[in-house]
């Protein structure tokens, strides 16, 4: 296996045990990492006090920017330290510690014909398996922007399946996917900055192996089906708008953002049933009618 310089970047914020289960775990990889970059969203929980313990961690800290910002910053620093390969997560994920022997050792069995890896992730409170979507969907509105998807289960005697959808959870990129893609778009804050990313490596015609044997174990809980009227709702309906417009057209955008969320609409009112009181109808309707304007008002050019 020839020998590549790589370099892990970490995204935490309030999660210090998370942090530290992440960061032992990378330090026990199998096939040694050659530096840990920690991006530290301005947690107050004690993360900066035990960072500054750890004297093998690069660690940047910054305004808390969500992943986005933290996935921009650390793809930044570590490309300009000219590592080969730079392997990127949040703090709530695990890597078992040969993970990324199995990612390097799987690709080189297919002549490293992967510019990205993409590792299998396991609830640990849960046996549902992920799914990773094998085909870009810009054209039917009643599907979602990945389809196709692929699991552990549908592997036969392959060590790698080709994907083009991926996560900020556990992806390694080549240098040259950064070098032609550039860095992750930080303008997201949460939710779909990993699609953008993931739609424009394949537009740029790299290949996308998701890695079987290569396990990371997700430290959080399932979540539960369902609508949440919080403020994530406000950056799922408006960059979902945002990823059509971009890489779809008008009737994608409109037709998506209708159904979707009408759809929304409909499952604050049973929200309401089930609560018994319309007093907050007016205002959630209000939420979801801001995100889709700010969707379809928001400046696609960087």
């Amino acid at each position: 296996m020839p020998m590549k310089t790589i370099a892990a970047v970490v995204v935490t914020y309030n999660r210090l045990a998370l942090l530290k289960d992440c960061i032992e775990a990378l330090r026990h990889q199998t096939y040694k990492l050659d530096a840990i970059f920690v991006i530290n969203n301005s947690s107050t929980d004690g993360t900066e006090e035990w960072l500054n313990t750890q004297s093998d961690l690069h660690v940047i800290k910054q305004e808390n920017g969500g992943g986005a910002l933290g996935f921009y910053r650390g793809m930044k620093e570590a490309y300009n330290k000219g590592y080969d390969w730079i392997w990127m997560m949040d703090d709530d994920v695990e890597p078992l510690i040969t993970c990324l022997e199995e990612m390097l050792s799987s690709n080189a069995e297919h002549h490293n014909e992967f510019d990205v890896l993409q590792p299998d992730r396991k609830f640990y409170n849960s046996d549902s398996e992920w799914r990773y979507g094998s085909k870009f969907n810009f054209s039917n509105p009643f599907k979602p922007e990945a389809i196709n998807p692929i699991r552990s289960s549908d592997f036969r005697d392959e060590k790698i399946k080709q994907i083009v959808s991926f996560p900020f959870e556990g992806p390694m990129f080549s240098r040259h996917v950064i070098e032609k893609v550039g860095f992750a778009d930080k303008r997201y804050f949460i939710l779909y900055d990993d699609t953008d990313y993931s739609a424009r490596v394949f537009n740029a015609g790299f290949k996308v192996g998701f890695v079987k044997s290569a396990i990371m174990t997700k430290k959080i809980n399932n979540p539960a089906m369902g609508i949440s009227v919080d403020w994530k709702l406000y950056y799922q309906i408006r960059n979902q708008i945002i990823i059509d417009r971009k890489f779809g057209n008008p009737f994608i955008t409109v037709s998506r953002a209708l159904f979707s969320n009408v759809k929304r609409v409909g499952a604050v009112v049973k929200l309401s049933l089930r609560k018994k009181t319309f007093a907050d109808f007016p205002k959630h309707v209000s939420a979801i009618g801001k995100a889709v304007r700010d969707g379809f008002n928001f400046q696609l050019a960087e």
